[in-house]
């Protein structure tokens, strides 16, 4: 298999299928990657096409000395920032459904328990766009504070304290989840 380089070198010189190699390598991230942010399944596809459309349009300018899932990573969040935009509701964004979702994102945990994985991609959708994205990144994309810098375009610190309101949210949904379940069974 070609490396990112060598493919993006082929697309450079006119080759379609390293194009298409890289799409269908990216495609189940950028798209989950989207769907974060946008929480709507069918903008988020839209998303996902145009980020790989901006990129065939921009290769050229990309440097091989940067990690290009990065500089990928980045265009599909701002494309994603332009549609929530657009849409011109930042606040009350549709709610996902579940089951067209899980099949990626179950994919990407690598938890046992689907019950808890559950929980937590319920947890995840009902954080901001911006938060779950973060929290999407840097632990099931395992990426970096400073990759999650360049991708958003936010200071060291202003990652981390994202970061920090990510999970207390997320722990705080959870416990009440869980504070939830646990009247259930003892009624």
């Amino acid at each position: 298999m070609m490396s990112d380089n060598q493919l993006i070198q082929a697309m450079l010189k006119g080759d379609d299928k390293a194009f298409r190699s890289l799409v269908l390598k990216y495609q189940d991230h950028m798209f989950s990657v989207c769907l974060s942010i946008l929480k709507n399944r069918d903008e988020a596809q839209e998303a996902t096409q145009d980020t790989f459309m901006k990129m065939y349009r921009a290769i050229g300018d990309y440097k091989s000395g940067a990690k290009f899932s990065s500089w990928l990573y980045k265009i599909a969040y701002r494309t994603s920032l332009d549609y929530l935009r657009k849409r011109k509701q930042t606040t009350d964004l549709e709610a996902v459904n579940g089951s067209a979702i899980s099949a990626v994102e179950n994919r990407q945990l690598s938890m046992d328990n689907k019950e808890l994985s559950s929980l937590l991609l319920e947890a995840l959708k009902t954080l901001p766009s911006d938060e779950a994205a973060l929290l999407r990144m840097f632990y099931l994309e395992e990426m970096s504070i400073k990759e999650l810098e360049d991708i958003t375009g936010m200071g060291k610190s202003n990652v981390k304290v994202k970061l920090f309101r990510a999970r207390k949210k997320m722990a705080e949904k959870l416990s009440r989840t869980n504070n939830e379940i646990e009247e259930f069974l003892h009624h």
